[in-house]
């Protein structure tokens, strides 16, 4: 994965010790962060990628830290020393919810629309149905309480997703 190369090539200013943890951040943010998410937008999210994400993005900040894995130190522990809030995933899933709120929104014959309400026809194949990008947005609205048709107001579906609407 991409992200893993470019925390490696970032291996020699991470275990700096005269970079402070708001300047890691900021690296972090724009340049791996930045990587790691380009289009995830509309990845469907398996629970293998998820550890993926999540052992990439702990990597970065264990160096960070100046943390071996030898050390046996749990991520939770690594996450509160450097100050973080949300992991990786949760910033996908929250990425997701922005899109799908968009096209929803979108008139019925644009593209991104047609495309995300499409049903194919015919029959599937035996055995249970691979879960899709769909799946996991619907699990997330129920897991983030949201009304499964709310993305019609925008500035409440960016409240219950986490991002502030439009301030005077």
């Amino acid at each position: 994965m991409q992200g893993r190369k470019a925390v490696s090539m970032l291996n020699g200013i991470l275990w700096d010790k005269n970079i402070t943890i708001k300047k890691q951040k900021r690296i972090y943010n724009s340049f791996v962060k930045s990587i790691i998410t380009y289009s995830s937008e509309v990845w469907p999210l398996k629970e293998k990628a998820e550890r993926t994400l999540n052992a990439t993005e702990v990597d970065f900040w264990r160096r960070s830290a100046g943390k071996f894995r030898k050390d046996k130190i749990p991520n939770e522990t690594i996450r509160r020393q450097m100050k973080l809030k949300d992991d990786i995933v949760d910033d996908i899933r929250t990425q997701q919810l922005i899109w799908y709120g968009h096209v929803q929104r979108m008139e019925k014959h644009r593209i991104p629309k047609k495309i995300l309400n499409w049903n194919p026809q015919g029959r599937r194949k035996r055995g249970r149905p691979r879960k899709s990008w769909r799946d996991g947005i619907d699990r997330e609205v129920l897991y983030r309480y949201l009304e499964v048709d709310g993305w019609g107001d925008r500035e409440k579906w960016r409240l219950g997703i986490g991002r502030r609407g439009k301030t005077l």
